[in-house]
């Protein structure tokens, strides 16, 4: 497929982001605002139930005294009267003395107790004693409750705001109100059973008397049904009691009940006999779940965090000011998924709403000095509105919480968000807020997206943004609509300097949707993911390995591996942090990134099949950014934000590229010197220099030498200079190799020349005019060292030889020679001393060097030579492989003529002894080449006389 199928490019200019995120000054003025509505709301609470309790109290006191009067008033109804008794008994008594008396008489003894209606009516009485009792305790342990509920505890303002919070949901919880507006309709049913009691025990009595205390007992009876009829009819009506509250709810779900049953009355019957036949079974799992309902309450697991706290406040406040204060937290905090937001998500919208006010064609204006309140309130409904969608797999439905306490006044509001659609304003980050309103709330699923006027994100929005963007691409109904704005996020976000942790986490897992990766929703709700932001990376660093291939054969046909293309430029910025950058090179992404960079390269060039021409400069964008992705994973290039390249020892970054091939290298160094794109030069210098030149690419040497030439030209960027030097260093014996059949005498010229103006302010270490050295001198001093490297290649090379005279090399060779006076770091120091000696060496092989070094300095620089043969040359397994073999034998030579010819000018102590036989001892466990060995030999048996 041609690589101009690839995603269009997206423009990542951005200006310095502002963070959003809410400050220690909004949480702290979050949590003064709660502590005062909180006071103000458990004032409320405490004092109305309070005073429940206090009547209840009372009329319960009052009203069992009452019934306890009437009770013991008609306690003797319920014993047998014992005059009828002794009355029988006499005449029974008296019957016996004379039979004419009585005679007519039954002398058994009958039932004289209560009768039925007797214990009905003492019955009545003691339940309505029982229940004012009752009532008397629960008013009683009512107390107690508030006064726990009131009692807070010590801690920090938070601490005991979230204690608070917790108390308040525990209350609702376990339908702590109802208890309580339960106690009253205790006392409440005591005075129905009394009036029944008293109406009974008076119309076996005094029918009329009855009637009198019949009548106001059913006028009572017929008032307080009124009144909850009134109160169900109207929710205005301010008749309302605990019982009219009930019943509602109870009609509301007989309401449901009964259209469910309506929908399926054909299969009423069959319904039926599976509930009768599944009871036992239906039984135990209710019995299980309120035993997991009653387990999750008691766990209380929103304890630790402050969205409930949010929630409340959001629900019981109308004031504009404490709203935004809660709003403002809204985006910082984790929203559990099982936590009711209907009632806060219809508050944000409406106050957000409101910050508009009508026009006179109809149009929303915004009203003065509400732009923070709407946006504040704009990013909140938002954030909570997509996670929850997301969550939910559908739509959100804004309705009020089925909890009375919690229900809106204003909830059925005047206008709704499409009144959105008509605002006009010139505000881009409320324009965005707007639209996104409209894409999100108006869109009900369907195949097509309503996208509006704002496309990207605005800047100021681009960390907030970053927690919505994840459910966005989460959800694959909307994540199409949604992975182009997110791939521009990422890229403006992940740019130096970078974003804080929990924003950096969240580009990670954006990028991981992008390249079609599961994720967790537990990571997706979760607004603390800094801790994971390594474990990401790596995620990401793997998933664009398995998108792309791990041997970079592009398939342009998967949209993963276009966008981990484009993903790539962002991700690099994120690797210049060392920490990440050791994670990366750990996964291999230094060779692949080479490699990634390889395959572009031959597809643009060697494969035009592929690539349409219209392709190619995209083509060329990502071969760049592979590159660049290569070098900062590399963690060889210290130093890039100092405009530096450190000089590191001989140990390359790349593990499996270097053999590979350059040549594809040597024509992207050749296309980006055509474009004068000097960013791309530099890692393309930098990759060249780790890379082993091959003879495939002698015909290809001219075009590189002028590129190199090119870019240490002094007008250029210190950084590709440095760079461009560093390429030269890398592909100097291959360059010293080649002769006039390849390469021109002019354009040796150039090259020997740009080498000799790129290190002209390395020479002096870094002196100042003082002589004083400076904090960079150690640098100065590798780069001097990679030049004599340079120098040193050149000796015996007919093409480049007399360049060291005819450009001034020799002369900046002899001047770092004399600043190793002054110049002491070691090893380098020794390392400098040892290639300034086999240049003379080399140069000038009969020893004609006498008016070249003076003969204090000569002797400086074989001691010094010295003790770094001596080191570099300890316990190698394979002498082929030390740095110094190449210099060893004009090194040898050298100091053989000087000790012959002029021995007084090395001080021949015991320390330069050691050294020379340590180098020995050295050379000869490594197996050294014996004609190497047999000069070191001479040296010893000379210094031995």
């Amino acid at each position: 497929m041609p690589i101009a199928l690839m995603l269009p490019s997206v423009d990542s200019s951005h200006q310095p982001l502002k963070s959003l995120w809410a400050s220690q000054d909004t949480k702290s003025h979050f949590w003064v605002t709660y502590t005062q509505e909180a006071a103000d709301h458990d004032g409320q609470i405490l004092e109305k139930y309070n005073s429940d309790m206090d009547i209840v109290l009372i009329f319960a006191g009052l009203f069992s005294a009452v019934t306890t009067t009437f009770t013991v008033t008609m306690q003797s109804n319920l014993v047998p009267n014992p005059t009828t008794e002794t009355n029988i008994l006499l005449k029974k008594l008296i019957h016996t003395v004379d039979n004419s008396s009585f005679s007519g008489d039954n002398f058994d003894i009958q039932w004289s107790g209560p009768g039925s209606t007797q214990i009905l009516v003492q019955s009545l009485m003691y339940a309505s004693l029982s229940a004012s009792l009752l009532a008397a305790l629960g008013a009683m342990l009512g107390k107690q409750w508030l006064n726990h509920f009131q009692h807070v505890g010590h801690g920090t303002v938070d601490a005991r705001g979230r204690q608070r919070q917790q108390k308040l949901d525990a209350l609702y919880a376990w339908h702590f109100d109802a208890v309580l507006e339960g106690l009253p309709v205790l006392l409440q049913l005591s005075l129905l059973l009394f009036g029944v009691a008293l109406g009974a025990n008076l119309w076996a009595q005094q029918q009329i008397v009855a009637c009198i205390v019949i009548g106001s007992t059913a006028f009572g009876v017929i008032f307080y049904a009124l009144i909850v009829v009134a109160a169900l009819t109207s929710n205005a009506c301010p008749f309302q009691t605990p019982a009219s509250n009930r019943l509602r709810w109870i009609g509301q779900h007989i309401v449901h009940l009964h259209n469910t049953l309506r929908k399926g009355n054909s299969n009423i019957p069959s319904a039926l006999l599976r509930c009768v036949s599944y009871m036992p079974y239906i039984t135990i799992t209710l019995f299980n779940s309120f035993a997991s309902y009653i387990s999750l309450r008691l766990s209380s697991p929103h304890g630790n965090t402050d969205a409930p706290c949010i929630r409340w406040l959001l629900e019981t406040s109308d004031d504009p000011d404490v709203i935004v204060s809660a709003a403002s937290l809204v985006p910082e905090v984790e929203w559990p998924p099982d936590l009711d937001l209907s009632c806060v998500l219809l508050r944000l919208r409406d106050t957000f709403l409101d910050c508009f006010e009508n026009t006179q064609y109809g149009q929303p204006k915004l009203t003065d000095l509400s732009r923070d309140r709407a946006i504040v309130c704009g990013k909140a409904f938002l954030h909570l509105y997509i996670e929850r969608r997301s969550l939910d797999g559908r739509p959100v439905l804004l309705r009020d919480a089925p909890n009375t306490e919690f229900t809106l006044a204003n909830s059925s509001h005047l206008h709704d968000v499409h009144w959105l659609m008509w605002t006009r304003h010139n505000d881009p980050e409320l324009s965005f807020i707007c639209d996104l309103i409209l894409e999100i709330v108006l869109d009900v699923g369907v195949g097509i997206s309503i996208t509006l006027r704002t496309p990207n994100i605005p800047n100021a929005f681009l960390m907030w943004m970053s927690h919505p963007l994840l459910h966005c691409l989460s959800a694959p109904q909307y994540a199409m609509f949604w992975r182009r704005r997110a791939l521009d996020a990422v890229q403006r976000l992940l740019a130096s300097p970078l974003p804080p942790a929990n924003v950096l986490a969240n580009c990670l897992t954006a990028a991981s949707l992008l390249l079609d990766q599961p994720i967790h929703p537990s990571q997706l709700t979760s607004t603390n993911k800094g801790s994971s932001v390594t474990t990401l990376l790596v995620s990401v660093l793997e998933s664009m390995q398995q998108a792309i291939g791990v041997d970079t054969n592009l398939n342009l046909y998967e949209r993963s591996s276009i966008y981990a293309l484009n993903l790539l430029r962002p991700l690099a910025a994120v690797l210049e942090v060392e920490e990440f950058r050791q994670t990366a090179y750990d996964l291999g992404i230094t060779d692949w990134g080479v490699r990634l960079c390889q395959s572009i390269v031959n597809v643009v060039l060697h494969h035009p099949e592929l690539c349409r021409p219209e392709a190619r400069d995209a083509a060329w964008v990502h071969a760049r950014a592979a590159l660049h992705f290569s070098v900062v994973a590399s963690g060889n290039d210290d130093g890039l934000t100092d405009n530096r390249v450190t000089w590191k020892a001989e140990i390359s970054r790349l593990r499996t590229s270097r053999t590979a091939g350059c040549g594809w290298l040597i024509d992207y160094i050749t296309h980006h010197h055509s474009t004068s794109d000097q960013l791309a030069l530099t890692d393309a210098f930098l990759t060249m220099s780790e890379m082993i030149i091959d003879d495939e690419c002698r015909e290809k040497m001219p075009a590189y030498i002028r590129a190199i030439v090119f870019a240490m030209a002094p007008d250029k960027l210190p950084l590709l200079r440095e760079a461009a030097f560093r390429a030269a260093y890398g592909s100097r014996n291959y360059l010293a190799s080649l002769d006039s059949d390849f390469l021109s005498q002019d354009l040796c010229t150039q090259f020997s020349v740009a080498i000799s103006d790129t290190v002209a302010d390395s020479v002096s270490f870094g002196q100042d005019d003082d002589g004083i050295l400076s904090d960079n001198s150690g640098m100065c001093g590798e780069k001097n060292l990679r030049y004599l490297h340079i120098l040193f290649s050149w000796t015996q090379s007919k093409l480049w030889s007399h360049h060291l005279h005819d450009d001034g090399h020799l002369e900046k060779c002899l001047s770092i020679a004399n600043g190793l006076r002054y110049f002491e770091i070691h090893p380098i120091t020794e390392h400098l001393a040892l290639y300034t000696i086999s240049i003379v060496a080399r140069l000038y092989p009969d020893g004609e060097y006498n008016d070249l070094i003076p003969n204090d300095l000569c002797g400086l620089l074989v001691h010094k030579a010295w003790g770094f043969a001596a080191l570099r040359s300890r316990k190698l397994p394979d002498f082929s492989k030390c740095v110094i073999q190449e210099v060893l034998e004009p090194f040898t030579s050298f100091t053989i003529q000087l000790l012959r010819c002029n021995a007084e000018l090395v001080q021949v102590t015991a320390e330069f002894k050691s050294r020379v036989l340590q180098t020995l001892s050295h050379l000869e466990q490594g197996s050294a080449d014996s004609g190497i060995i047999s000069l070191v030999n001479e040296i010893v048996s000379l210094i031995a006389t």
